[in-house]
C-alpha cells in the first residue's frame, strides 16, 4: 500500500488543522490524546483498510473513524463539531503523493453520552477509496 493509509491520515489531519472554523472550537486534533486534555477535542481514530485493486492499478478502500469529545455543553457541541467534520472531509479529494481519491463519502454518525453523564462522544465515519497513480 506504499503508506497510503498514513498519507491519508496526514491529509485528514492537515485538512482539519487548516480549517479556522473547527480549530476555533476545539483544543486540538489528535491521533493520541495527551493525558488531562481539555475539552472539546477531535481524535482521528480507527481506520480499516481493504484492498481495492483493478487490472490496471492497486489501491485500497478504507473506513476512517473520527471522534469528537465535549463536556458540559450537551450534545449540541458534539453535533456542531460533527457538522464541521462533514463539511471538511466529505467529498474532499485530498491531494496525496502517489494516490488519487476515487470516492470519499460520509457513511455514519452517532452521538453518545459516556457513563460519567457529562462527557459527550461523537463518532463519524467516512468511506474513502483510493488508487495508486
Amino acid at each position: 500500500m506504499s503508506n497510503g493509509p498514513l498519507k491519508l491520515q496526514k491529509a485528514i489531519y492537515a485538512a482539519l488543522t487548516g480549517d479556522a472554523t473547527i480549530m476555533a472550537k476545539v483544543t486540538g486534533i489528535y491521533d493520541s490524546v495527551p493525558q488531562s486534555q481539555n475539552f472539546p477535542f477531535v481524535v482521528i481514530g480507527e481506520a480499516d483498510f481493504d484492498p481495492f485493486d483493478s487490472h490496471t492499478q492497486d489501491g485500497f478502500e478504507g473506513i476512517v473513524t473520527v471522534h469528537t469529545w465535549a463536556r458540559g455543553h450537551g450534545r449540541a457541541q458534539v453535533l456542531d463539531l460533527q457538522d464541521d467534520l462533514y463539511r471538511i472531509i466529505h467529498k474532499n479529494y485530498f491531494s496525496l503523493t502517489g494516490y488519487r481519491v476515487i470516492v470519499n463519502r460520509f457513511q455514519f454518525q452517532q452521538t453518545l453520552v459516556d457513563p460519567d453523564g457529562v462527557t459527550y462522544h461523537g463518532i463519524t465515519r467516512f468511506r474513502i477509496m483510493m488508487g495508486e497513480t
